[in-house]
């Protein structure tokens, strides 16, 4: 649906941009390998080229949207390898690779126009035409960070460019920009607003969001939480990382899968109706788990089976 949207009548600028922060081997490889396999079919399928041939082929006169062949991009960024050992400052390279996008697509201003009537009118200065999609396994610890990073240099530019003009004292428009000092602090580290105040309130405010989230979801604040709000990796952030990674391990094999049956039963996408013919509120159960488990997402059998273990041990007392 997403790809259906950028057609030939756009432009030739990057309009959707994938990040992909997961490992290039293993399970999370294969994953990968996957998703760049099926996206690479759908360019070949509709880019112009392929699309006038199969109207050949097919007498279709009317064909879907076209996607442009570099309108859509794949950056397969190995967040673990390229960061190993604490060198996060290798993230810059990222940065650099999508900066190009970002800046092709733009952001969204409004600015106030002076009026004489007590309601203000508003002008619009620019609007964002593309998006950086970012991933991880959960998009939520590794693409937190990445996020905060683009969102770093947006703020950036939204401070640097200021779209609104203000008049000076002859009349005549100008437009406002930072410091030299403070654009040559940035260039040279990227990661960081090169003024104090604003980079601690940009480093909390997205922490303390993604700590939310991270709750939300996975029940403990975000990993590498450390990174996030002091621009570096600590040894307490580490044991830290290691004690929430534990923590998730045990609610995402004990205590998940009770919460998605119950969010399963209030929204209706499972009845109240597998009551066992004895009445035994414990078979009840694991005959409404195993219907869970039985081709749905998010149950794993595992936990059926630790349930009836845990049936039969009760039984056996």
């Amino acid at each position: 649906r997403l790809l259906s949207k950028v057609t030939a009548a756009s432009d030739k600028d990057t309009k959707i941009s994938m990040v992909n922060l997961i490992d290039k081997h293993g399970d999370q490889g294969r994953l990968g390998n996957s998703f760049d396999a099926v996206l690479t079919a759908v360019m070949e399928v509709y880019c112009p080229d392929k699309v006038s041939n199969i109207g050949k082929l097919t007498k279709r006169k009317e064909m879907e949207p076209v996607i442009e062949s570099n309108s859509v991009k794949h950056i397969w960024y190995d967040f673990h390898a390229e960061c190993k050992g604490g060198r996060w400052d290798k993230l810059s390279s990222l940065l650099d690779q999508v900066t190009p996008t970002l800046n092709g697509q733009g952001y969204f201003s409004v600015v106030p126009k002076p009026s004489e009537d007590a309601a203000t009118d508003w002008e619009v200065k620019s609007v964002q035409d593309g998006v950086v999609r970012t991933n991880c396994m959960d998009c939520l610890d590794r693409t937190n960070v990445v996020q905060s990073m683009f969102g770093r240099y947006i703020l950036y530019r939204q401070l640097q460019e200021r779209k609104g003009m203000q008049v000076d004292q002859s009349g005549a428009r100008r437009r406002r920009t930072l410091p030299l000092e403070i654009i040559i602090g940035y260039r040279k580290q990227p990661l960081t607003l090169p003024w104090l105040e604003g980079e601690m309130a940009h480093r909390c405010l997205w922490a303390d969001n993604a700590d939310a989230i991270s709750n939300l979801y996975a029940g403990t604040p975000a990993l590498k939480g450390d990174f996030t709000r002091t621009g570096k990796r600590t040894k307490r952030g580490a044991m830290n990382d290691g004690v929430n990674s534990l923590q998730r391990y045990y609610l995402n094999n004990f205590i998940d899968a009770d919460r998605q049956e119950g969010m399963d039963l209030l929204v209706g996408s499972t009845q109240f109706n597998f009551i066992s013919s004895e009445g035994d509120e414990d078979s009840s159960r694991a005959v409404l788990l195993q219907e869970l488990s039985n081709g749905r997402r998010g149950y794993d059998k595992n936990h059926i089976r630790i349930k009836k273990k845990n049936n039969n041990e009760k039984q056996g007392d």
